[in-house]
């Protein structure tokens, strides 16, 4: 787990390396790591709180107090890579489903396991699915006729299996990316084969895998497991729909959201107050009339993707809206708290109240800020690590001073407006290949960084961030309380009271390792916020990975 010494240099000498890659599993406390001395203090605009700070050397785990036991993450995605070797073993490839090229699921199996004649084969995905256990779902008769109908269509309905070489993996970038930071496991190979092991083996017996473009990389929970259900980005309620009623059915331990859904009618932010102010002015009318149009396009008016008139367009959407809210009771939902630096949350993070277990993640730097874009305000459950991004406006100043180009820009902000931007960014799991961030090379070429390879580790991994970073680190995180219960001989919690326990275990005190600066309120976006406290952008704050897992096992 030691590798090479990394600082981060002053803002005058270089720019900060990217992958220091186990820095949130510090954060929250899943790793108990040695970070040395603090650093001298500096002025905090001149030089980061994280310079020369080494890679930390592992004391402990949190997994070190689970003895055994194993929980399942339902990944509602754009797919994930089965075929990562920090995935192999974690991917539930026999019950992970696409929804997005056949409306009744579609799978795709080893070329090496069909038939020579066998193009697609049938499979009942949804035999076994029904609504028993969610009521009330506080649906009209008619809204739940609609949903009982469609329940017994996916019933009776037959979706295929695809012999595929390569699993269909294009275009799952960002599901691999959340995959690995939920349940990436160590890609250890057992002792004199070079086969992979699951982890539950490889921490006590593998060694080093041989590909030298592998990192020893995992994610939160290593030892749980994760289902992958594969969505478009297709304003299409059913496909939606169907993919929670998938995670209802297979009664996982937590579904993670790490993005939006298209609701064309909960889905649009409201502008702030200031901002309308200024467009009624009257040199901003021009702006404003175009601004009132766009925001026609976004309640569907013109709007080819929106839903379009006819009776009861909204009504498949209101019923997806009350089936999370129901599902979340029983299964934790961890929505993305959305990208876009508003004081509101993006659709359905937005519908995260005390009344369900919607859990709604912003995002927050080793500087022990929110992050340049993350979203903040009414109903913001708690935050995780993740990446930061560079923020210019009336209200606020962060600059990636860093950035080779810095010397050529002459800002000026108000005092107490400019906030330290950080460098550290999330390092996760990457698709190889021209569909990966990094447009790595393929995994088969063999060709080490080094000698040209554009990609970190043969394209294998990829720095990450955003509030979909985030809220996949919280999924692992509930992964780990869950697994905990059944290791302690208990069932699984119902995702209302594991809410209750996460929030418990974060405070808005806590410090974001390998920083020094516990978490602290920037200047926000809008005019009227200044008087907003801490739980406006860090909600219960920082969780604890051990005493979360302490709580779970814990609770009756």
């Amino acid at each position: 787990m030691d590798t090479q010494t990394m600082t981060h240099a002053a803002p005058a000498r270089a720019v900060a390396p990217r992958y220091y890659w186990l820095w949130h599993l510090a954060a929250l406390k899943v790793l108990d790591a040695d970070f040395g001395a603090a650093p001298e203090p500096v002025p905090p605009l001149s030089q980061s709180a994280l310079r020369e700070v080494p890679v930390p050397q592992i004391r402990s785990t949190v997994w070190d107090r689970i003895p055994g036991g194993t929980a399942t993450v339902a990944l509602i995605d754009t797919g994930v890579s089965r075929t990562h070797p920090n995935l192999a073993s974690r991917v539930d490839a026999e019950r992970s489903i696409d929804l997005t090229t056949h409306r009744y699921g579609a799978q795709s199996v080893p070329v090496a396991d069909a038939t020579p004649w066998t193009r697609e084969g049938r499979r009942a995905f949804f035999a076994n699915l029904d609504l028993e256990g969610l009521q009330p779902l506080q649906l009209s008769s008619h809204e739940q006729d609609f949903l009982e109908a469609m329940v017994e269509d996916l019933r009776q309905s037959q979706g295929v299996t695809r012999p595929l070489s390569d699993g269909d993996e294009s275009f799952s970038a960002h599901g691999t990316a959340c995959a690995g930071l939920i349940v990436g496991e160590p890609a250890a190979v057992a002792p004199g084969t070079g086969a992979l092991l699951p982890p539950a083996e490889a921490f006590p017996d593998g060694e080093p895998n041989p590909n030298g473009n592998l990192l020893p990389y995992f994610g939160v929970d290593p030892f749980s497991r994760l289902l992958s259900i594969r969505t478009s980005f297709e304003s299409d309620p059913y496909q939606f729909i169907t993919a929670f009623l998938y995670a209802w059915q297979h009664k996982v331990d937590a579904i993670v959201l790490p993005r939006g859904l298209p609701d064309p009618v909960r889905a649009p932010l409201q502008p702030k107050e200031d901002l309308k102010a200024d467009l009624e002015t009257w040199k901003s009318r021009d702006a404003a009339d175009l601004f009132q149009r766009l925001q026609m396009l976004g309640n569907g008016s013109g709007d080819p993707d929106a839903a379009q008139a006819g009776f009861q367009p909204d009504r498949p959407w209101k019923i997806l809206s009350h089936l999370i809210q129901a599902i979340s009771r029983h299964i934790p939902i961890v929505c993305a708290a959305g990208n876009d630096g508003e004081s509101q949350l993006i659709y359905p993070a937005s519908l995260a109240d005390d009344s369900n277990g919607i859990v709604s993640v912003g995002a927050v730097t080793a500087e022990g800020l929110r992050a340049g874009y993350s979203n903040y305000g009414e109903g913001l459950t708690l935050v995780a690590p993740s990446d930061d991004y560079p923020v210019y406006n009336r209200h606020q100043m962060r600059l990636n001073r860093f950035d080779p180009l810095i010397g050529l820009h002459d800002y000026a902000v108000g005092a107490g407006r400019e906030h330290v931007y950080c460098p550290l960014e999330l390092v996760t799991t990457d698709l190889p290949g021209v569909f990966g961030y990094d447009s790595g090379a393929q995994p088969w070429a063999q060709v080490m960084p080094a000698q040209g390879n554009p990609g970190l580790g043969g394209g294998y991994y990829t720095g990450f961030g955003g509030t979909s970073g985030a809220s996949a680190l919280v999924g692992g995180l509930l992964a780990l309380a869950q697994r905990a219960r059944r290791a302690a001989g208990k069932a699984p919690l119902g995702g209302h009271a594991l809410k209750r326990l996460l929030r418990r275990a974060s405070s808005t005190a806590a410090v974001v390792a390998p920083g020094y600066r516990p978490l602290t309120p920037d200047t926000m976006n809008a005019d009227d916020e200044t008087l907003l406290g801490p739980a406006a952008f860090f909600g219960a704050g920082l969780p604890d990975a051990r005493l979360l897992v302490e709580e779970a096992v814990a609770h009756p």
